[in-house]
């Protein structure tokens, strides 16, 4: 549905004013509904695959396991709705820089919170496993 509106309104020339408005809270409203989505396609994988676990089992580990992904999107929602209340409104009043750097903000917070402190924490639990070794 997003893309079509984004379609629809670049149809019309006015895929900037649409972007401003619909990315400035859409950055982590987007990103929370995908990770949501993944989350439930983990519970529901633990419940057709149970492996070598039995059915109850699996779905226990797969509901901890998906409620944790779930649980970390919270505060993101939380503060997308902020933004959708507070600053989506005046968007197009907002310097087109404003604009982008909370886009771009949202965005690097994002990519940093689920790929590089990941990263750097496996990174450095790994070289501390080494060194106990």
């Amino acid at each position: 549905m997003l893309g079509t509106f984004q379609y629809f309104f670049a149809e019309r020339h006015a895929l900037l004013d649409s972007a401003r408005g619909i990315w400035l809270h859409g950055t982590f409203e987007i990103f929370a509904m995908v990770i949501e989505a993944m989350a439930g396609l983990i519970l529901g994988a633990s419940i057709l695959f149970p492996k070598t676990r039995s059915r109850l089992d699996s779905f226990k580990v797969g509901f901890r396991d998906s409620f944790k992904i779930f649980a970390s999107t919270i505060p993101f929602t939380i503060v997308a709705g902020l933004i959708e209340g507070y600053l989506t409104r005046h968007a197009l009043k907002l310097p087109l820089f404003v604009n982008g750097i909370i886009i771009f903000g949202c965005l690097f917070i994002l990519v940093y919170y689920y790929i590089i402190y990941p990263y750097r924490v496996h990174k450095k639990a790994k070289n501390t496993y080494a060194a106990i070794l």
